[in-house]
């Protein structure tokens, strides 16, 4: 009786080191909803493994980070496209200093920006937004997704992409 027991014990270890192992492998490519569920599952373990806190596996990346960035509408009223170009680019920035330089690990939607009026002539592009980043010492994190140039009233949305490690203009 006690050989099967102990038996039963080794083999439900061992499952459960391969299912860790898996999810361990392919974590970085699995949704945030079952991320979030790795990650718990994981602490789980975690608490129940009978070792020292210093000999117990570390925690990964993205399960360390337990950042919480909201949605914020932002309305820019003004009709100058240098003042335009500035301000999309300075909510680039936050939204990169929030989510892209801690590398969150999922995407997050930080910025609405509603432009009032029609930006004066020729608008804001792309290139404008990227040489006020680049001069501000923040290189390729922009990915546009969005008229270029933006020449019209509309509603910009400004988001990071896990997967590009970018922020997007959309």
């Amino acid at each position: 009786m006690k050989g099967i027991a102990l038996e039963t014990i080794a083999y439900f270890m061992i499952a459960l080191a391969t299912i860790v192992l898996i999810f361990t492998l392919i974590g970085t490519k699995i949704t945030p909803a079952v991320k979030n569920a790795y990650c718990n599952f994981v602490r789980g373990i975690r608490l129940i493994l009978p070792l020292p806190s210093f000999m117990k596996p570390p925690l990964p990346t993205y399960c360390e980070k337990n950042v919480t960035v909201y949605l914020e509408t932002k309305f820019i009223e003004t009709d100058d496209s240098e003042r335009i170009k500035f301000l999309i680019a300075s909510y680039v920035i936050a939204c990169w200093e929030k989510t892209g330089k801690p590398d969150v690990g999922q995407n997050i939607l930080c910025y609405e920006l509603v432009l009032k009026r029609k930006p004066d002539i020729p608008g804001v592009s792309k290139d404008d937004v990227n040489s006020t980043l680049v001069s501000e010492d923040y290189q390729d994190i922009l990915d546009w997704k969005t008229d270029d140039p933006i020449t019209d009233v509309k509603s910009i949305g400004i988001s990071y992409n896990s997967t590009s490690k970018k922020i997007e203009v959309v």
